[in-house]
């Protein structure tokens, strides 16, 4: 294992870049093939959907005339070539953004260990920090997403959460940036084209608006020595922080404004709204599915039923965002854990929502130092183990068409435990003191 890592570190990151383009596009040739000859179709259900949606665009003006289209009109948009020239167009496009992610991992990783070098040069504490080679560990990090079999396969088979991850790591780049860069001109321009994507990402998916708290507290200029301190975080914003929130205000407005222009309410209650009140009956890895399955010939869920489904994901995210969002150090574990519990404790849980908080993991290894290799895989490996024991009778459920609920609900309260308990592992694990100033 330490033969291979040392291989894998002594390659160029480019040639990294390269090869994984190659397997994807392999991987986009693959599924081509597969689609003509297997009923179970390698593409997304979803893809077909999108592509029907920019077809939509073509003909009549509105991807929201097909049924079941619940996304963001740009994802139509990007996918009219695949109208115009063939049907794996987006699927390239979609890959393309997956190869973008690795570099911005890598970028932002290398660019805040050699940020963290310099600050500890100048106090003389460099000696006293088991801090490794920033080219090492960016490499790393960005190779966990680049040769990540599931990151690979779902960007090929046309899901479109590449460019979502894409457009909430590039937001986090920039707020990073800022505060490194000397002139404070650039700086606040940098937190306002912060703001401006991270508008963008809310628009595409409801998810990062959790984060806009973190990045908030983040920002502040004041100190948190006492309680009046972090409350004059809260209501007394800076320059900073204004253009942050002025940015995302202007970039989320605009984009509704001008869809709800072209399509009216209906672009309201599909992007935004159904995503709010859905109900998913079929089997998923949530921990909630069944409960919602055998309450479907009712009413569904009563009010207290959806408070208490609700309350745990809440406070646990505030929890998070008041223990880490206020560092910059700490920012990228935030958004992670952030992300990791809204995917954990949602009503509705699928493979493709393990993407948002996949491609953030990679930019918090430098702050695992405590945890080996070992364990790292030990770790990797119960995570998969349980999606493994879930997917079996997954199956059975759904081309054998054998009665596994009960089963299938058992293997998703093994999923909860398992996820949990690596949560806590990396809180417990996560280096904050070193780098929290």
């Amino acid at each position: 294992m330490l033969h291979s890592l040392h291989s894998l570190i002594n390659i160029r990151f480019f040639a990294h870049l390269y090869f994984s383009t190659i397997i994807r596009l392999l991987l986009i040739v693959y599924g081509e093939i597969h689609d003509s000859y297997s009923e179970v179709p390698y593409t997304d259900i979803d893809y077909k959907v999108v592509v029907d949606g920019a077809r939509g665009i073509l003909n009549d003006g509105s991807p929201f005339n097909r049924h079941t289209f619940r996304y963001s009109p740009i994802y139509a948009f990007m996918q009219i070539p695949s109208v115009l020239l063939h049907p794996a167009v987006g699927k390239i496009i979609y890959s393309g953004f997956d190869i973008w992610v690795a570099v911005l991992i890598y970028k932002l990783v290398k660019d805040e260990l050699r940020f963290q070098y310099s600050r500890l040069k100048k106090t003389d504490c460099l000696q006293s920090v088991n801090i490794k080679c920033p080219e090492i560990v960016a490499k790393v990090s960005a190779c966990f997403w680049l040769y990540n079999p599931l990151t690979a396969v779902i960007s090929t088979r046309g899901n479109g959460d590449s460019f979502s991850s894409f457009i909430v790591i590039l937001t986090l780049y920039m707020i990073m940036k800022a505060f490194k860069v000397n002139e404070q001109r650039l700086s606040l321009l940098l937190i306002f084209y912060a703001g401006i994507l991270h508008g963008l990402a809310i628009h595409l998916r409801l998810y990062p608006l959790f984060f806009s708290l973190a990045y908030y507290l983040a920002l502040s200029e004041h100190s948190t020595c006492r309680i009046a301190d972090f409350i004059r975080k809260l209501i007394c914003p800076c320059k900073k922080q204004l253009l942050l929130i002025m940015g995302t205000v202007t970039s989320l407005t605009t984009l509704t404004l001008l869809f709800y222009k072209l399509y009216g309410f209906k672009f309201l209650y599909e992007a935004y709204i159904y995503h709010l009140v859905r109900k998913d009956l079929r089997h998923n890895f949530s921990l909630y599915f069944l409960m919602q399955y055998l309450g479907s010939d009712t009413e569904g869920l009563s009010s207290l039923q959806k408070l208490l489904v609700l309350m745990p994901q809440l406070i646990m995210i505030v929890f998070l965002t008041f223990a880490f969002g206020q560092f910059r150090q700490s920012l990228p574990f935030c958004i992670f854990t952030i992300t990791f519990v809204m995917v954990t404790y949602n009503s509705v849980v699928t493979s493709q929502y393990f993407i948002w908080y996949l491609a953030l993991l990679p930019l918090c290894f430098s702050n695992f130092k405590s945890i080996g290799i070992g364990t790292a895989v030990s770790y990797f490996s119960l995570w998969v183990l349980a999606q493994g024991l879930w997917l079996l009778p997954a199956f059975l459920l759904e081309f054998q068409g054998w009665n596994t609920f009960y089963w299938l609900w058992l293997q998703s309260i093994v999923f909860f435990i398992v996820n949990n308990f690596l949560l806590i592992q990396l809180i417990k694990n996560f280096d904050f003191i070193t780098y929290k100033h």
